[in-house]
């Protein structure tokens, strides 16, 4: 029986996406019976009662995140780009790159740091994934590949099952348009705030942690527009408050600039949701035909496409059942599957 060990260290910050992905691939990696492999966890130990101790842990300490990993496993995954915990060097290695956003993020000497660490990571693998064909083509541009492969398998997303109905009290009966994510500017709430401006019928609820640098920008500009009546920020949500806002939004919108993948425009279809995107990086790939796009981030621009897709939207009788549909192919069951498939080509078995 092959030895694998999955590095999902990442989920020490449930809150993060990052985070999340690490927690629902050793979630879903747990309802795949595979005989012929013995899968383990490398993870915070606190973190192991989140999966009723079903799988082995490795417990993440100091003496692992600075040396490499004595054991020798078969395969090792790293689930993130940057891992901080390193494979014995006779482990085979599979290494997931979400994205190369620090290409947009940073600049000058952070920028070339990065991308060197990343070259070394992808030296160091035998089998590199990741989550997207536009995320591949950023890959292929800037880091020496040495003849490997890049395998694309989609993330999963899901909404769960045992959620429990709660309805924020920060909204009565007004329509709203709903948008989450980490406050940094990648994300361009900014530009929200200019297109609410120009529409009257709709309040914006922004979800994520903003208590950051952008978030006090966001803060500031609210203030200055006096949009404190029509701009709701609610923080870091549940996944249940979470899907009330989508539950009951008229929209999601997410004009972000860089995006791997972007897991929300997927969650808000599989409400049956209109999402509004940006046509930049992966979002057009991801969010496919169904979704509208901004053209540009003219804040008149902006809310006429609003205006213009919500009627498409409401006219269109099958317009949510054809959402749900689209969404559905981003399964964890297909995405865990696929992964599996990786192991078992990388170990020959």
């Amino acid at each position: 029986m092959s030895q694998i060990l999955v590095d999902a260290y990442k989920i020490k910050n449930l809150n993060s996406g990052l985070g999340q992905f690490s927690f629902q691939f050793v979630t879903n990696l747990l309802n795949h019976s595979s005989p012929d492999l013995d899968i383990s966890c490398l993870a915070p130990s606190d973190k192991s009662i989140l999966f009723e101790n079903k799988l082995s842990f490795v417990k993440a300490n100091l003496v692992n995140r600075h040396f490499r990993n004595s054991t020798k496993y078969d395969l090792w995954h790293s689930l993130h780009q940057f891992p901080a915990h390193l494979p014995n060097s006779n482990s085979k290695q599979i290494l997931t790159i979400h994205d190369l956003n620090f290409l947009v993020e940073k600049e000058g000497n952070k920028r070339a740091r990065y991308l060197k660490l990343l070259q070394k990571r992808v030296d160091n693998a035998h089998v590199i994934t990741t989550i997207s064909e536009f995320s591949k083509s950023e890959i292929e541009k800037n880091i020496n590949l040495k003849g490997k492969n890049i395998k694309v398998i989609y993330n999963g997303v899901e909404i769960q099952s045992n959620l429990t109905e709660v309805t924020p009290n920060v909204l009565k009966k007004e329509a709203f348009l709903f948008s989450i994510g980490i406050f940094n500017k990648k994300k361009n709430f900014h530009s929200l705030l200019h297109m609410m401006r120009n529409l009257d019928d709709y309040k914006l609820v922004i979800a994520g942690n903003n208590a950051t640098n952008y978030g006090n920008e966001i803060k500031l500009l609210i203030s200055e527009f006096s949009l404190q009546e029509k701009v709701i920020l609610v923080g870091t949500i549940t996944e249940d408050e979470k899907s009330w806002y989508y539950k009951n939004c008229k929209a999601l919108v997410f004009p972000s600039l860089a995006e791997g993948f972007g897991i929300p425009p997927i969650e808000a279809m599989m409400y049956g949701k209109p999402v509004f995107l940006s046509k930049l990086t992966s979002l057009p790939e991801i969010g496919g035909k169904l979704a509208f796009y901004f053209e540009n981030f003219e804040s008149d621009s902006m809310a006429k496409q609003i205006e213009l897709g919500l009627t498409t939207a409401d006219i269109d009788p099958d317009f949510s059942s054809k959402s749900i549909s689209y969404a559905a192919k981003f399964s964890w069951g297909t995405c865990i599957q696929k992964y599996l498939d990786v192991y078992r080509e990388t170990l020959n078995i």
